[in-house]
């Protein structure tokens, strides 16, 4: 499970052609158990099949064709994973991957800034740890965050880990300097005192429900009375760093065509793609949407954006569910991971993307709440339990 990871548009799984052998070799050993669980989750294989199938109207039919292959074996191996492992056996492979990459981050920044450490343009002094990027550190970071607090409230037994692996986290993710993970993670954090109300069967819950909303109603009027000074902090302006911009010119772009979008992957190819006429318009060229909601649209259309909403939405409320009946680790995680990345989302990308360990998780996540609805009822022993 440990992955060599880099990063582009989020933390990237280096997936060789051998391992997407390998994935559908293993798919192939509990092919009656994947197509079981693929039947019950079929509006998000309908979107990884609008993907594959809009080769047939992309503007670049070789890529979108060659990505979309690659999105679903990305895709076939988070649904091995929710088939081979139980929601807190992939939760502890997680954890001790991101707490290996966690380490060694600390230690290249120290021992070795020169590739640690970001040495030269924008980004100079922050860090990047084992990454390419300081962005792959902060998303691994804030992914961390949000993990380790989840075993250091929720778990039974060795709890100081968790606790140090919380302060590690966030200590990275400060230091990579990069504000939508922690942001992300922050927000997951808030939340889970809600999050952990909606577990009691009691009349009362509403009334803290009202009150919850309330107070957080008048937190977010307050920083958003305070964003210019927020952004001002963390160097960076109310363009969100020329992201405005770029997303003023995909909202003209999307109008070109709204409801198949230009085909999977399709949009930016450089400047012989669409991607020239934004670098156009631009001063600088990114190579994504830097918003999950418009690359998706970019991709796929409104039909996309349907389709993945829907979704969404519907796993979003089987995870409160499983987060009532599951008084574990494990069972608070869907709903804080989806949580995390709805703002995530805002600034950055991971729906539907080729060897991301974000996709990954998200497709074995909510294949893993659908296969294993079960009740579970708390531990006797009070031993620890992911």
């Amino acid at each position: 499970m440990l992955m060599l990871c880099k990063a582009r548009r989020g933390l990237l799984c280096k997936f060789p052609d051998e391992s997407y052998a390998i994935t559908f070799f293993l798919i192939l050993l509990r092919w009656k158990s994947v197509v079981q669980l693929v039947l019950k989750e079929k509006l998000l294989i309908l979107l990884v099949a609008i993907a594959l199938i809009s080769a047939l109207w992309s503007v670049a039919p070789a890529v979108t064709l060659r990505r979309s292959v690659a999105l679903v074996m990305t895709t076939l191996f988070g649904v091995y994973l929710a088939t081979r492992y139980s929601l807190k056996q992939q939760l502890q492979l997680l954890a001790w991957t991101l707490g290996v990459a966690m380490v060694l981050s600390f230690l290249f920044a120290i021992a070795l800034p020169a590739y640690g450490v970001h040495q030269e343009g924008r980004h100079i002094g922050a860090w990047r740890g084992i990454f390419v990027h300081k962005n792959a550190l902060g998303r691994a970071m804030g992914l961390c965050v949000m993990l380790f607090s989840l075993f250091a409230l929720y778990g039974y037994r060795y709890r100081w880990i968790a606790w140090t692996g919380l302060a590690l986290a966030i200590a990275l993710t400060l230091l990579s300097t990069s504000a939508t993970p922690l942001l992300s993670s922050l927000i997951v954090l808030a939340l889970l005192p809600l999050y952990s109300l909606w577990r009691w069967r009691n009349p009362l819950f509403m009334h803290f429900v009202v009150m919850a909303v309330t107070l957080g109603s008048a937190i977010v009027l307050w920083l958003l009375s305070q964003v210019e000074a927020i952004l001002a902090a963390t160097g960076r302006d109310l363009t969100f760093t020329g992201r405005t911009e770029l997303w003023s010119v995909l909202l003209q772009a999307i109008q070109k065509y709204p409801w198949l979008g230009y085909g999977y992957s399709a949009f930016w190819l450089g400047w012989q793609g669409e991607s020239g006429r934004v670098w156009n318009a631009l001063v600088w060229e990114p190579t994504y949407a830097h918003n999950g909601y418009l690359q998706l649209g970019l991709d796929l259309g409104l039909l996309g954006i349907a389709v993945f909403v829907l979704g969404f939405s519907i796993d979003f409320g089987r995870s409160l569910i499983w987060a009532r009946t599951h008084q574990t680790a494990a069972g608070m995680f869907p709903l804080a991971f989806l949580t995390f990345l709805l703002p995530y989302n805002m600034t950055d990308s991971i729906i539907l993307q080729q060897n991301n360990i974000f996709w990954i998780f998200y497709v074995s996540t909510v294949f893993s709440i659908t296969i294993q609805p079960q009740l579970a009822k708390p531990p006797a022993n009070r031993q620890f339990s992911a």
